[in-house]
């Protein structure tokens, strides 16, 4: 993410002058409490390639470091590319492994642990990584979420700047925000329904925001058809990120490229592999895999604090 050098300066003209402490004190509190807000965002999309609110049930594996919140039910495979989250951690279980399965954390990655294993089952932590008995996983997960739902909310509330063609061809005039440029196009579930395929004009955009509403029933089907091409490739899956902030269900069977923060909702991976940070309410089926193509897009500012910080700079201003 990139933290837009005018915090900074709000920063600076806080600081200046002596009068007006008890202001300046509050508005230097916010604008440092937007600068870790903001760093906040970016760590926990970037540092966790996979982030489910409950239970995981799968099949598979994940290239990056996995937090859970629930339980987790079958044979499975973390940190298989790399750790990504900088505590160490490839896997963080706030619940119980479940009996009867094999789990392997990979790359040096350590297992934290807040439940139990459950009896049958086989940890095994490959290139020297450490179990760690920790209650406090519940509270990094809870944390996580608390963050992930206000991202998802304000990139819920941009403008569009891109269409959709009837010929499934997306392309936008970007918006500079947070010194990117950033294409935002609002759809709803039922704009997929009868094209054959989803081509992604990338352009000029740093990051590519795509908000979905769900249907009626709190489903978002992302089923082939429509197939995904275009500027949806590996190589722009940390730019590109897929909010779905009404879902309930979320199917996939896609090739899918790009972050995916679906924060109510179940999702159900039935092939094809995800290339980005996934986030949800909880996966009852995973039979691809994760990928590790973390996202580092742009990432909305904490908006209460900046009307805040930028209020209060107006009215030293006339105070002085």
């Amino acid at each position: 993410m990139v933290i837009d050098d005018l915090l900074l300066s709000l920063v600076a003209v806080v600081l200046g002058g002596n009068k007006a402490m008890s202001h300046k004190s509050i508005l230097l509190s916010c604008a440092l409490a937007l600068l870790v807000a903001a760093q906040t965002h970016a760590s926990v999309l970037s540092e966790w390639n996979l982030i489910v609110r409950n239970d995981l049930t799968t099949s598979s594996e994940v290239d990056g470091s996995a937090l859970i919140g629930g339980n987790l039910s079958g044979t499975s495979n973390y940190a298989v590319q790399g750790v990504t989250a900088s505590n160490g951690d490839g896997l963080a279980v706030a619940g119980d492994i479940m009996g009867g399965i094999n789990v392997q954390v990979n790359n040096g990655g350590n297992l934290r642990l807040g439940g139990s294993v459950l009896g049958g089952s086989n940890t095994n932590l490959n290139g020297g990584g450490s179990l760690i008995n920790d209650p406090g996983v519940s509270t990094m997960v809870s944390n996580a979420f608390a963050d992930i739902e206000g991202i998802s909310s304000s990139l819920a509330t941009l403008s569009s700047n891109g269409t959709l063609d009837g010929g499934g061809n997306l392309s936008a005039t970007p918006t500079l925000m947070g010194g990117q440029n950033v294409a935002v196009y609002n759809l709803t579930n039922g704009d997929f329904t009868g094209l054959g395929q989803l081509n992604l004009n990338f352009g000029s955009a740093d990051t590519v925001i795509i908000n979905v509403l769900a249907d009626m029933n709190g489903l978002v089907n992302l089923i082939a058809p429509p197939n995904i091409i275009g500027g949806f490739n590996q190589n722009n899956s940390s730019r590109i990120l897929w909010n779905l902030p009404d879902a309930t269900d979320v199917l996939v069977n896609n090739s899918f490229n790009g972050a995916l923060l679906a924060p109510f909702a179940d999702l159900k991976l039935q092939g094809g592999g995800m290339n980005g940070t996934v986030a949800v309410n909880s996966i009852s089926q995973m039979d691809a895999e994760v990928r590790r193509f973390t996202y580092d897009g742009y990432i909305p500012e904490p908006a209460t604090c900046a009307l805040l910080l930028v209020g209060g700079i107006a009215a030293t201003r006339r105070r002085r």
